[in-house]
């Protein structure tokens, strides 16, 4: 299930040229310039979560294919794309450029299957698969928040859910209040986000409704109570002495005069 993902030739580029040399050496400053725009400005990745190996080596390997970066050119440029503590990682396993010191890893694959070693395992990668699997609309959380959620679990599990699976999960995870409407909406051409808008506006039904309900009972609530309030206050019944009772008193009172 996971090989794919643990597999460095999966991020392996199409210029698979090892040649480095002077020409190399002196070109790839502006190389890596060229692929920090198609990397995103201040993207570097300091090595935390450690799952997210798997995005940030596809987003590299993509970054360095659309400049047509050689694979010899970016073992000494994915360093420029991480931030501390993980650069310093990466530079103490790294050869030097100029051959004075070979270090752990020798080739781009190498740094690859370093990088995948080093953050990621299969019980890991396992859990968080689970916690995928298992992951449902929480209190408080809106529809949309929930489907990036779900995205972002996703990245974590190394991409290995397709677009369909991630809608499933969302449509069995979103609150009761708008599953039955996302799954009869649902087709395979609609796109996870047109879906959570979709539950978005379902919910905020559901909410609007539920709030409206609960001040109608706080309303009927405070009415009770001041009425409860204005209501006089009544004096005790007067209760009569039965004859019996009464004669048996002045009995009394009369054999203490005598």
């Amino acid at each position: 299930m996971f090989r794919d993902v643990f597999d460095c030739e999966s991020y392996s580029l199409v210029n698979k040229s090892l040649t480095y040399g002077s020409r190399e050496a002196h070109t790839l400053g502006r190389r890596k310039k060229d692929v920090a725009q198609s990397f995103g400005v201040r993207s570097e990745w300091d090595g935390t979560p450690p799952l997210k190996v798997f995005q940030f080596l596809r987003k590299f390997a993509k970054a360095c294919d659309d400049n047509d970066v050689s694979e010899a050119e970016a073992l000494f440029m994915l360093q420029d794309f991480t931030k501390e503590p993980l650069r310093s990682e990466v530079m103490s396993v790294m050869p030097s450029r100029h051959g004075g010191n070979p270090g752990e890893v020798n080739s781009y694959l190498e740094l690859i299957n370093w990088m995948l070693r080093y953050h990621a395992d299969e019980a890991s990668l396992a859990a968080q698969v689970e916690e995928f699997n298992r992951a449902t609309q929480t209190p408080g959380e809106s529809e949309r928040t929930f489907a990036e959620r779900l995205r972002q679990l996703n990245v974590l599990c190394g991409f290995i859910h397709p677009q369909g699976v991630i809608k499933g999960r969302f449509v069995e995870g979103v609150h009761r209040a708008a599953r039955v409407t996302v799954r009869e909406r649902n087709t395979p051409s609609m796109t996870l986000a047109e879906l959570a808008r979709i539950a978005q506006t379902k919910g905020d039904e559901y909410r609007w409704i539920v709030s409206d309900q609960r001040r109608e009972r706080e309303k009927e609530a405070r009415i009770a109570e001041a009425s409860r309030l204005r209501r006089p206050t009544r004096p005790p019944p007067y209760s009569r002495a039965h004859p019996a009772v009464a004669a048996a008193s002045c009995d009394e009172v009369g054999d203490t005069s005598e």
